[in-house]
């Protein structure tokens, strides 16, 4: 194959993913913008994927034939939904399985996302048979936290199938070096790859920033698991409010989660006399979400684990600070850029950082986290990028 021209046939690359429900969190949600920024460079990129949504499924993406979904082409077939939670997770589908082998030869390249679940698994199994070159995203699978989750689980399948679907990739993608660092240390040696960050749409900020007035407004967005570590903020704030009862603030909540984990953490604020400072928004996205992130002082995670970090560079978007966790993997940019803080994942020490910093971010931060947005995480950055990545894949030697 040669360097495509401006007569050639566009490069064809299917994306590979267990989920594009947006309730799947950060990386189900970038595969989608990642295949609009590509199609508009006139890459035509496509997505192979399931109808999962969490424990159900989604009754809005049509299954068994190519159609338009959020604006771009997709292919999904039915997930088996077994009782069992961790036979759901690994999204089984017959289907796909049958058509992979099929079709997979009518593409120059597979982008597959997630390891740990079957569409990932079979997809690069059957682009090997097929000799079809492919670039996996780890998403932060291979960090210590990650590993340590369904410890056995994982660890029989790196070694049965998922760590030769490592070592024959064309090359990994990392979106952090942090991230790149953890899945080398966790494997033991390393691999061909490349560091490349995940982009952001870009939304359109007021004319004018008027001062607020009222509470101090703090949002903690994400998917509403233990990851997330949500108690950690919420036992900070109820040090804070012990230390400075008279302090005006709010705390937005927005994300879904299992049924179960989200009682708890409810009855937590009940336990920490929280419940009227908290609001509970559910799942939220398009202009509501954008309107949300803006409406914002700061926006908070302390996750015990992040190999990206989406909805940070949402935030960082939006012109709204961020205060996150160093296991957060750009955190070391939002501190550099001035775009932000940099807390240990402790109520304490977070409690302090927001004592000293009750007034709000600064003008002058604000303008840092747009900024950083836009000049390190623009889709139309990234998608640059990732398509000269996919020429060199397929022009490099295979060396292992």
């Amino acid at each position: 194959m040669t360097l495509l021209t401006s007569g050639s046939q566009p490069l064809k690359v299917l994306h590979v993913i267990p989920s594009i429900s947006s309730r799947r969190g950060g990386p189900s949600q970038a595969v989608i913008e990642m295949v609009t920024a590509l199609r508009l460079r006139k890459v035509d990129a496509a997505i192979l994927t399931t109808n999962d949504d969490c424990e159900s499924l989604l009754t809005d993406l049509p299954t068994g034939g190519w159609t338009t979904y959020s604006g771009v082409p997709v292919l999904a077939f039915p997930r088996w939904s077994p009782p069992m939670g961790a036979l759901r997770e690994f999204a089984y589908s017959p289907g796909l399985n049958r058509w992979l082998p099929n079709n997979i030869r009518d593409f120059d390249l597979l982008h597959v996302h997630a390891l740990f679940s079957f569409p990932s698994t079979a997809a690069m199994v059957h682009a090997r048979r097929a000799r079809v070159p492919y670039l996996l995203r780890t998403i932060g699978q291979l960090s210590p936290w990650s590993l340590a989750q369904s410890k056995g689980r994982k660890k029989l399948m790196l070694h049965l199938v998922e760590k030769r679907n490592i070592t024959l990739a064309k090359s990994l993608h990392f979106t952090t070096t942090l991230e790149q660092d953890e899945c080398f240390a966790a494997l033991g040696q390393s691999f061909p790859s490349l560091v490349l960050p995940l982009g952001v749409r870009l939304p359109t900020l007021p004319l004018e920033q008027k001062p607020k007035k009222g509470n101090l407004r703090l949002l903690f967005l994400s998917r509403l698991h233990p990851k997330k570590q949500l108690e950690v903020l919420l036992k900070a704030l109820a040090l804070l409010q012990t230390a400075s009862p008279n302090s005006a603030w709010q705390l937005d909540i927005a994300g879904s989660g299992e049924p179960e984990y989200l009682a708890g953490l409810v009855k937590l604020t009940r336990e920490l006399n929280l419940s009227e400072r908290c609001h509970w928004l559910g799942h939220v996205q398009g202009e509501a979400k954008t309107t949300l992130l803006q409406q914002a002082d700061w926006f908070l995670l302390p996750s015990a684990a992040e190999n990206f970090g989406i909805s940070v560079v949402e935030a960082l978007a939006a012109g709204t600070p961020v205060i996150v966790s160093p296991q957060v993997a750009v955190a070391e940019l939002v501190e550099g850029a001035g775009a932000g803080l940099v807390c240990q994942s402790d109520p304490a020490a977070l409690c302090q950082v927001l004592l000293s910093h009750r007034q709000g971010p600064s003008s002058a931060m604000r303008l840092a986290a747009r900024s950083l947005a836009e000049t390190t995480f623009s889709w139309s950055s990234v998608a640059d990028q990732l398509e000269t990545s996919y020429h060199q894949l397929l022009h490099s030697p295979q060396v292992r």
